[in-house]
């Protein structure tokens, strides 16, 4: 197997108490916490990708290797982090996307301030290293469970019993921040990069990823030119493929300025016009290709997808586009059919439980308030032919959330619920 070389940073200078200190914090003595405070200050809760060209798809080989070959157990003191993630996608049968996404995070967690010893794992120095990105970081539950499932993973690949750590309690709902329709336009013609081909890569990734609500970054980079289907007339379906559920595939079906429009940018217009410009013998059949040629990758596509998408809506998150279209063809049904059907979303978005499709109502009812239209069809740009405008008109008068894309209430931001 191949090795990948890191960089160990250790930190046995501080030691771990369980035992609260009159500060509220657990952990060592509390000038040793104090160290480290202005370092917090700048704390990211994600390592940052590499840029591209160091990112190569180290684990694209694992379903040619023999499960033979995989040991039933690693050593911690000499496995890589590569193998411990050949032994996660061959012994513990997680996914691809999700083995690489834990050892995104492990290589965080190796490489933050207060570091995890990878190599001699110990219960006293992980929980140290979650204590302070609770208290001190104030890191969220949800990232706090990101770095404890990568930890888990390498466990279970060290053959070590799991250890007896809790999560902080998550909200069971916070609040969710979408752009309306016309900030979304933007999206769609932003200037992301002086690069041409790159520029508009990205206001193609960005209309294809708001207008499809696949998910963030990994079901875009498992796309290839074979999963378009075109019909030649405007119809036609694509067929996605989902890490996340073990590569199983759903196939969705867009309408014409989604699918082959001329006019916009569709997925015909960047198959037969973008993409051979850069098409090389790296290329094989991926859909989306950088500038060199080569596919697109998970770890530095969510980097650029948010790097970018702040430059157009500074509140931007990847995942983002997924909630978003999951509000507006939720808001779509309620125009058709007077209600939020949730089925054809849920087949849409290939949700495997019907009450997720469900928790987006409240959203999409609230922002409906707002915005009371079709937001597809707003976003690519219906103008006056978009259903209920008259309506809307007689309701705000001339600036209305119809002629702006934004709310009647906060008709310079952001809808914020």
């Amino acid at each position: 197997m191949q090795t990948f070389q890191k960089n160990l940073i250790t930190n046995s200078n501080y030691s771990h108490s369980t035992n609260l200190h009159n500060n509220g914090l657990v952990g060592g003595k509390d000038q040793e916490w104090n160290i480290l405070e202005d370092v917090s200050q700048n704390h990211v809760e994600q390592p940052k990708s590499p840029v591209d060209g160091e990112d190569m798809g180290e684990l694209e080989y694992v379903e040619k290797l023999n499960r033979f070959d995989c040991p039933i157990t690693l050593n911690p003191k000499t496995a890589s982090f590569v193998d411990v993630g050949i032994h996660a996608a061959l012994r513990q049968r997680l996914g691809r996307s999700t083995v690489e996404k834990h050892l995104r995070y492990a290589r965080f967690m190796e490489n933050h301030v207060l570091s995890v010893d990878f190599r001699n794992p110990s219960y006293e120095n992980f929980i140290r290293h979650m204590d302070y990105r609770e208290q001190i970081e104030q890191a969220s539950p949800n990232a706090l469970k990101h770095e404890w499932n990568a930890m888990r993973m390498f466990l279970r690949s060290y053959g070590i019993s799991e250890w007896n750590y809790r999560l902080p309690t998550a909200p069971k709902s916070h609040k969710r921040i979408l752009p309306f329709p016309d900030v979304v336009y933007k999206f769609f013609h932003h200037q992301y990069s002086k690069d041409k081909y790159e520029n508009t890569l990205f206001q193609y990734l960005f209309y294809h990823s708001f207008m499809i609500g696949w998910r963030v970054p990994s079901e875009i980079c498992e796309m290839t030119t074979n999963d378009v289907i075109l019909n030649g007339d405007g119809t036609g379906c694509i067929v996605i493929t989902e890490p996340k559920k073990h590569m199983s595939q759903r196939t969705v079906f867009p309408r014409k300025q989604i699918l082959d429009s001329r006019t916009h940018k569709s997925f015909k217009n960047w198959i037969d016009h973008w993409r051979p410009k850069v098409e090389n013998q790296y290329s094989g059949d991926a859909l989306y290709l950088w500038p060199s040629g080569r596919p697109i990758t998970v770890r530095t596509l969510g980097h650029k997808l948010s790097k970018y998408g702040k430059q157009a809506w500074e509140p931007f998150k990847p995942y983002d586009v997924r909630h978003w279209c999951a509000v507006s063809r939720l808001i779509e049904q309620k125009v058709n059919t007077g209600s939020f059907d949730v089925l054809p979303v849920k087949n849409w978005l290939g949700h495997e439980k019907i009450e997720t499709t469900m928790n987006y109502i409240r959203y999409s009812e609230q922002y409906y308030k707002q915005a009371p239209y079709d937001w597809i069809k707003r976003v690519l740009k219906f103008h006056e032919n978009v259903e209920g405008e008259n309506t809307l008109k007689s309701r705000y008068g001339h600036f209305t959330s119809v002629s702006s894309g934004n709310s009647p209430r906060e008709l310079s931001g952001p809808g914020r619920i």
